[in-house]
Parts: C-alpha cells; structure tokens; sequence
C-alpha cells in the first residue's frame, strides 16, 4: 500500500466521523474541502454545487474562483456532463478550459452522487504539473460523496458486469452504479484488452450506497443470491478469469461484515471454502460509456442473468 493511498484510508474515516450528525450540505462540504485542503496539502480544494444548468461555486479553501460554470464547459463542466470522473495532467492541454487562476497546473474533478444523479462536483486543483492518479480518483470520490450524506462503496465482481449492474441499481438505498475493471495489472485497460484475460482484471460493479437505507450485509447476501459461488471464473455462458467472483472493499472496517457474511454462505453450502475472492481493492477503472447501464440502454440485450434473479432486488 503506497503512502498517499494509507493518508486518503485515514482520511476518509475522519470525513465520515467530521460530517456525522451534521445534516446541512453546505456545512460538510465546508469541512470536507477543510480537511482535504489541510492534509493533503492541495493547492484549490472545493465544490461546486449543481443549480439548475449551472454548477455554483460552493464551500472552498484557497483562492478566488469562479462563480458559475456551464455544463460541458472547462474540466467541472466536462465532469458534469459526462458523469465521470476527469484527471487533467496538464490543463493548458485541456480543450476549453476555464483559466481561473494562471497558477493552476493540473486537475481532478469527481461527480458527487446523491439519489443516482450528480448534485455537485468536487474540484482540487495543484501547482504541479501531473499530481493525480488513479488514487486520488477512486478516494476523492468517496469522501466526496459524502457532502450529501451517509455513503459507503463496494466492489463486486458478479459475471458479466451488464447484468450485475442492472441488478443493484434495482436496489433501495443504492445511490450510484457504474461498471468497470478491478484488480488487474494493466492500467487503464479496454474492455478490449480485458476480454483476452491476459490482464489480470475482473469485470466489477462498483456501488456507492446510503447505509441507513440498505447495509452492506444486506447487499453482500443479495449479491450472493446472483452468483454460483461454487463456479470458477464462469457465470452463466461466460467463462474466464475476467468473468471470477469477488468483493473488493477500501474500508477496512467493512471486512469484518463481509467475512461473516462469506462464512454463512459456506455453512449453508457445507463446504470449507468458495472461489469467490474476498480482497481489498487495489484498482479499479471504468469501463467506456458504451457499458455503461447497457441494460437500460438495449432492454433486449444480452444478460447471463434469468428475469427471476431481478425481482429478488427490493423495488
């Protein structure tokens, strides 16, 4: 484990112990960006909320900024508008970018989910050229998700990623879904480049949920209920490593749930273990946006999954 990701693993338990109790949006935000700017040492750290066609700056730390940003323009905008993440190595590279401030080098800008839609962005800004990564990505964005309330992640590797992820946006109290690749070697890898299970990636559906409305054992056993877990890398008609079973988890105060709820399922089983992996996440990346709620987007699509598993989801 590398030294930013164990500072962003204490960061983000103090976020969650910072915002508890506090129900005002704009007073966490005021704290998170606080606790962002302070120990990570960014230069630019805050939000910006979602108003209307319009992102409106919010709660900061650092100097003047912008007030108002269209949708699709500049990073935020573009983050915004395409629903994902962006990590701008250098910004004077980026199309259309938004010049705040000359001292901007590089940027990350991370959608804030709430209710399965973007309410707001969180913007950090740094002087030096290429000061982002996968890392900042995946921590970012769960600290951030914070602002509007409780929010936990979870990683799972189910089979073909379509069906999976169909099946958990069913799910209430889960707030966002988006498909990708988890626990490989190669980055940034194509959905291409996955399918020859030469890189080491699983096909996973990461799950940003409300934990006063559904717990993580609650998901992990209706996870179970999707999966043959006594299958190695094949679900259904798909076979290979990339198509393995797995829970990936970043907080590690989630293990202790998920091993409980992995040791019932093999004492229901009556078997001493099952090829279902149970790890931390050491990676994941999106996949493209063609992927992306396919299931929504081609109702008659392929999906390894029988009708009947769907209405066990609760709504």
């Amino acid at each position: 484990m590398s030294e930013k990701e164990q500072k962003y693993r204490e960061l983000l338990r103090q976020a969650k112990a910072l915002v508890e109790g506090e129900s005002d949006v704009v007073a966490r935000m005021a704290n998170i960006a606080a606790l962002l700017h302070r120990e990570m040492g960014f230069w630019w750290t805050g939000f910006y909320r979602v108003e209307g066609k319009e992102l409106v700056l919010g709660p900061f730390q650092g100097p003047v900024a912008c007030y108002r940003i269209k949708k699709g323009r500049g990073v935020c905008g573009t983050s915004w508008a395409e629903r994902r993440t962006v990590v701008v190595p250098d910004v004077e590279q980026f199309p259309g970018h938004i010049a705040c401030s000359s001292e901007s080098r590089s940027e990350i800008v991370v959608p804030v989910w709430h209710n399965n839609d973007i309410v707001a962005v969180l913007d950090i800004d740094s002087r030096e050229l290429s000061t982002f990564d996968e890392t900042d990505r995946i921590w970012l964005e769960m600290i951030g998700g914070l602002a509007y309330g409780p929010q936990c992640d979870i990683w799972f590797a189910a089979g073909c990623f379509w069906g999976a992820q169909k099946f958990f946006k069913l799910i209430e109290g889960v707030e966002f879904t988006e498909v990708g690749f988890a626990n490989g070697r190669l980055k940034n890898p194509t959905y291409e480049q996955v399918y020859t299970d030469t890189t080491g990636h699983a096909e996973c559906v990461h799950v940003k949920y409300n934990p006063e409305v559904v717990s993580l054992k609650e998901l992990a056993g209706l996870y179970f209920k999707i999966i043959d877990p006594l299958s190695l890398n094949k679900q259904g008609g798909d076979e290979g490593t990339r198509y393995r079973t797995g829970v990936f988890y970043a907080d590690e105060s989630d293990l202790p749930v998920l091993e409980k709820v992995f040791a019932s399922v093999k004492k229901d089983l009556g078997v001493a273990s099952i090829p279902v992996e149970l790890l931390p996440l050491l990676c994941f990346y999106p996949a493209d946006e063609y992927h992306q709620d396919y299931l929504d987007k081609n109702p008659g699509g392929y999906c390894h999954l029988s009708p009947a598993v769907f209405k066990i989801a609760r709504k």
